[in-house]
């Protein structure tokens, strides 16, 4: 399996990535360290984490103690709700390249469609784009009808990636579907829900993972990059770390990978309304 996918815009990126979601210098700087010796070289995100600062020392870091470039890691931010109000999505960009301490980042996206804006703030995403301090641009949380909108506003540049929550109790197949027909790569974020206990304690899960001598983590991660979708996890363990991106010596069967699917309950732990009033 290719550790790597490759963007509708020609651009490659890791099939699996980590995410920094409320994480303090401590953490961040031994997940990263670590990561990057086990492998990854993807790192996700977001103005609305309050960590991009965090983040430009943690490359630095990299690179001195790994030697592993800038431009061998693939940088994912995203622009918050407070940021598409304001409308200045240039300035958004240049705060946050500032703070990353980089030239560019690997995947520019909207984190959530704010009612009255997100079609303007795709629009201003372009430029960016066109400008390169964005190698790629894309979108998150969206709906089918945020999509559409989009889409039917006269938008340029399709989107490269969607990013959304995507677990075996949520596999939203009318979304992929259309994301697949307009070739935008989908991203799943929370990929393990949280270790939900419907996931953990699962008889069938179980029985896969002692079929292959893995965990439940592992063979859910290895579903989705088997099926084309690229999961960012968090783990502030070093052990999970290497666990997480041990999961390119085996393959699941199409009965396994169809039993997985057949646990989809629609069940979004992550409410809309807490993020994105109107919604």
């Amino acid at each position: 399996m290719d550790m790597y996918r490759t963007l509708n815009n020609g651009v490659k990126m890791p099939s699996i990535g980590i995410g920094t979601y409320q994480m303090d210098w401590k953490t961040l700087r031994q997940v990263l360290l670590t990561g990057t010796s086990y492998g990854f070289r993807s790192i996700d995100t977001a103005y609305a984490y309050y960590n991009e600062s965090l983040i430009g020392k943690a490359l630095k870091l990299i690179e001195k103690e790994n030697g592993v470039k800038r431009e061998e890691l693939f940088l994912t931010t995203k622009i918050a709700n407070g940021q598409q109000i304001k409308g200045d999505i240039q300035q958004q960009i240049d705060d946050s390249l500032k703070k990353l301490q980089t030239d560019y980042v690997d995947l520019w996206l909207m984190h959530w469609p704010y009612p009255g804006h997100y079609i303007d703030t795709w629009h201003k995403m372009e430029k960016v784009y066109r400008s390169g301090k964005a190698r790629a641009i894309g979108v998150c949380n969206f709906r089918e009808r945020h999509l559409h909108a989009l889409l039917e506003s006269g938008t340029k540049v399709m989107p490269m990636v969607m990013q959304i929550e995507y677990h075996p109790l949520r596999n939203v197949p009318s979304m992929i579907a259309l994301c697949n027909e307009h070739g935008i790569q989908v991203e799943a974020y929370s990929p393990l829900c949280l270790m939900n206990k419907r996931l953990t304690k699962n008889e069938n899960l179980k029985s896969i993972a002692a079929k292959y001598n893995k965990t439940i983590p592992q063979i859910i991660l290895r579903w989705d990059i088997q099926h084309g979708i690229i999961p960012v996890f968090k783990s502030a363990n070093p052990g999970r770390l290497k666990e997480n991106i041990g999961i390119y010596d085996f393959a699941l069967s199409p009965d396994e990978m169809e039993s997985l699917f057949a646990m989809d309950e629609d069940y979004k732990f992550h409410p809309e309304s807490l993020n994105c009033p109107g919604y």
